[in-house]
């Protein structure tokens, strides 16, 4: 069986119920979710062989206002590479903006009802994201 795409599981917890949370899973970089009362990253829930240990739930606690901090005992950190160069005035005015607009659709993905739309900003998010790596790589 294909492996299903991050979207896909993020879409079927919205469904089911759950609460996309602003805050990202510092292993894969998906939202994490709240549902059933635990918070944790559905994406990696999913992914995780089903020989390992069932996904631990992050409390909300553990989520600080810069990120996740227990929740790297559950995941491991991933990060956008740092530039291998200084970029241009024009590179990192881009970069700005780009990292601001992603926020923005972060935030609208936690407040909007509408699965097909949040399906749509997470794409965007993610290309986004995609598109920061590839500038800072250049």
């Amino acid at each position: 069986m294909a492996e299903r795409k991050d979207d896909e599981i993020m879409a079927e917890y919205l469904l089911k119920g759950g609460k996309m949370l602003e805050k990202t899973c510092p292993s894969c970089g998906c939202p994490l979710f709240e549902y059933k009362k635990k918070t944790f990253c559905v994406v990696c829930a999913e992914k995780k062989p089903a020989t390992a240990a069932p996904a631990q739930p992050v409390s909300p606690t553990a989520v600080s206002s810069a990120g996740v901090s227990s929740a790297q005992e559950v995941c491991a950190p991933q990060k956008i590479p740092a530039p291998s160069h200084p970029l241009s005035p024009e590179a990192e005015m881009l970069s700005r903006e780009l990292s601001g607009t992603m926020l923005v659709l972060c935030k609208r993905i936690k407040n909007d009802d509408d699965p097909d739309r949040c399906l749509a900003f997470m794409d965007a998010v993610k290309i986004g994201t995609e598109a920061l790596v590839n500038l800072r790589q250049l």
